[in-house]
């Protein structure tokens, strides 16, 4: 079974749209699923709205805000599939492109697959900051990890749950996407890209604090160093 992960909060309006945006697309697939929507604290009525839609939909709610990797982290020990995608709730990654991902996953001959803005050449309206800020964070990851990948930070994945229970996470932003690659790439699993374009956000607001998060993967990056220096070494 497939288990989309979507951390949630204060997303109310992106909620209203599952029913016709997401669970319609999911139908399509032909394959069992379970929607897992972790409500990472949220004060508005993202939680209510999210039990209402009932079956596939499942919701695991934290009592206060901790932020994108708790929920990640949340997902990973409650969803029942053997098969984990991550999404972002505000449907940036349109559902329609989970396709290209399990359509690539069903080849046999990868562990996880990254949806790649950069190989889908980004996407429509993405400010120019943006960019210049993930592709330098995609150059210094590529290079503290020792792989040739581009989409380190974004979330839109499929893993193997499997391979997730055990890794020893502890990023609370938005670096815990990268946290995750890291690990998985060091324990040798295989690796693939799809194209993946990003879409600007249409309701609500982006929880994205760049100032915040830049000081989140730079401490990321400082131990990330440090860890594979000691394999390196051991």
């Amino acid at each position: 079974m497939i288990s989309f992960a979507f951390p949630a909060f204060n997303e109310a309006e992106n909620i209203q749209r599952f029913p016709s945006e997401v669970l319609a697309v999911f139908d399509r697939l032909n394959e069992p699923y379970e929607v897992l929507i972790v409500d990472d604290g949220s004060t508005d009525n993202t939680a209510a709205l999210a039990h209402a839609l009932g079956a596939p939909v499942r919701v695991v709610s934290h009592e206060r805000n901790r932020g994108l990797g708790a929920a990640i982290r949340t997902a990973i020990r409650e969803a029942k599939g053997d098969i984990l995608i991550t999404m972002d709730t505000d449907l940036t990654f349109a559902p329609s492109l989970v396709k290209s991902l399990v359509d690539r996953y069903k080849r046999g001959d990868v562990d996880v697959v990254c949806g790649s803005p950069k190989l889908a050449g980004y996407g429509k309206d993405i400010p120019s900051y943006r960019l210049l800020i993930s592709h330098v964070a995609g150059l210094v990851y590529r290079i503290v990890m020792g792989a040739r990948v581009s989409a380190v930070t974004p979330i839109f994945r499929l893993y193997k749950r499997e391979q997730l229970i055990s890794l020893p996470l502890q990023a609370t932003g938005f670096d815990i996407n990268a946290e995750i690659l890291f690990y998985l790439i060091h324990d040798k699993r295989r690796i693939a890209e799809v194209p993946a374009p990003l879409t600007q956000r249409i309701y609500g607001e982006s929880k994205l604090e760049y100032r915040k998060e830049m000081k989140r993967h730079l401490r990321l990056l400082k131990r990330l160093c440090l860890l594979r220096l000691r394999r390196q070494t051991a």
